[in-house]
């Protein structure tokens, strides 16, 4: 997983799974969400994605930040149908 800022952006991308998401990159994504005038979490460039991805948007909410979540992969919305934390994720 990547994650990258630009104006006012925070962006994801490559693969973002209990596989692939290490500590160093949780970690660098949780200080990047406390970043002032960030204004949403753009999901565009994930490829495979599962409960990882979502632990990350919820990282993002308990950073205290309103990151607007954009383009979220469909197993992502999947899951959040499942988990019943849609009203969370709405863009």
């Amino acid at each position: 997983m990547n994650s990258e800022v630009r104006n006012g952006i925070l962006y994801i991308s490559g693969d973002v799974t209990v596989k692939t998401l290490t500590a160093a990159a949780y970690a660098r994504f949780e200080q990047q969400c406390r970043l002032k005038n960030l204004t949403a979490l753009d999901l565009g460039g994930v490829g495979r994605a599962d409960s990882a991805c979502v632990s990350l948007l919820l990282a993002a909410r308990r950073a205290g930040g309103n990151l607007r979540p954009q383009h979220l992969p469909e197993a992502v919305r999947a899951l959040a149908d499942l988990y019943e934390i849609n009203d969370w994720l709405s863009t």
